[in-house]
C-alpha cells in the first residue's frame, strides 16, 4: 500500500531514505543494462570484423583445395612443377574459375581465345581442362626458355614472341599490326612493361621466400637460375620451410602451396 510521504508526518524521514534507496537501485539497474548493450554492441562488432577478414581467405583456400586434384594430376602428367601451375592459377584468377578479365581472357587459368585453341582447350571455365591446357603450355615455355622461370611467367603473361623480341632484340609485329620493341631492347626477356614485371615479381616471390634483392631486378641480364626456398606442404605461404634450391622444373615437384597477400 503506498504511504504518502508529508512533512509533518512521523515516518518523513524513513521514507525518504527508502525512496532514495529505491532510487538509487533503479539507477544501478540502469547503469548495468547499459553496459551489457555496449559490451554486446562491442561483441557485435568485433566479430563482424573478425568475420569480414576471415572470410575472404576461408573462400580462397577452399577454391584453391577444389582445384587441387586437377592441377596435381596435371603436373604429374606433363612433367610440370605443380607450384608454378599454382602460382600462374593464383595470379591470374585466384583460383576462380569463372573469372573473366577486361582483355577476354578466361577461366581459371586466364586462357585467351587463340591460345586456347593452339592446346585444344574447348572450354576455358571448365578447370580440368584448363589445367591440363596450361600445364601442355607451361612445359612447352619451359622447353623454348631453357627453364628459366621468370621468362616462362612473362610470357604467360605477355606471350612468348614478346618475351623472345626483349631476349634477343629483334622487334616483333603482332598480327594485329602492333610492333613490339621498336627500339631493339634488350632486358634479359622480361618486357619492360609494369604489369608483366609486377606478375613475374609476385610469381617468383611464390616461389621462394627469400632471394637476393638484386635477382628481383628482372630486367637487366639474364638470370640463368634462380635461388628460392621450397616449402613444405601448406596451405599458407607465410610459413614456409625449406633449403635453398635452384629454380629448376627437375627440382621442385612434390611441394605446394596455396595463397599469398
Amino acid at each position: 500500500m503506498f504511504v504518502a510521504c508529508r512533512s509533518d508526518s512521523p515516518i518523513v524521514n524513513s521514507c525518504a531514505i527508502h525512496w532514495a534507496l529505491t532510487l538509487l537501485r533503479v539507477v544501478g539497474m540502469l547503469r548495468l543494462i547499459i553496459r551489457l548493450l555496449c559490451l554486446s554492441v562491442l561483441f557485435t562488432v568485433v566479430v563482424s570484423a573478425q568475420t569480414r577478414d576471415v572470410g575472404p581467405q576461408v573462400a580462397l583456400n577452399e577454391r584453391a583445395r577444389q582445384l587441387e586434384p586437377f592441377i596435381d594430376a596435371a603436373a604429374r602428367r606433363y612433367g610440370v612443377d605443380a607450384n608454378l601451375l599454382r602460382a600462374v592459377c593464383f595470379i591470374e584468377s585466384r583460383f576462380r574459375v569463372e573469372a573473366v578479365s577486361p582483355k577476354g581472357a578466361r577461366g581459371p587459368m586466364q586462357f585467351m581465345p587463340d591460345t586456347a585453341r593452339r592446346y585444344g582447350l574447348v572450354n576455358p571455365y571448365d578447370p580440368q581442362q584448363a589445367i591440363d591446357a596450361a600445364a601442355r603450355y607451361l612445359r612447352d615455355l619451359l622447353n623454348r626458355f631453357e627453364d628459366r622461370v621468370d621468362l616462362v611467367l612473362a610470357a604467360y603473361n605477355s606471350g612468348e614472341g614478346t618475351v623472345n623480341s626483349f631476349l634477343t632484340g629483334h622487334p616483333l609485329v603482332l598480327p594485329s599490326g602492333k610492333l613490339i620493341n621498336p627500339h631493339r631492347l634488350i632486358t634479359g626477356g622480361v618486357p619492360p612493361y609494369a604489369e608483366t614485371q609486377n606478375y613475374v615479381k609476385q610469381g617468383l616471390t611464390l616461389l621462394r621466400r627469400e632471394v637476393p634483392s638484386q635477382a628481383l631486378s628482372v630486367t637487366t641480364s639474364p638470370i640463368p637460375r634462380l635461388p628460392i626456398r621450397t616449402p613444405r606442404r601448406d596451405f599458407t605461404l607465410d610459413t614456409f620451410v625449406g633449403n635453398d634450391q635452384t629454380l629448376t622444373k627437375a627440382q621442385l615437384r612434390t611441394t605446394s602451396f596455396i595463397d599469398v597477400q
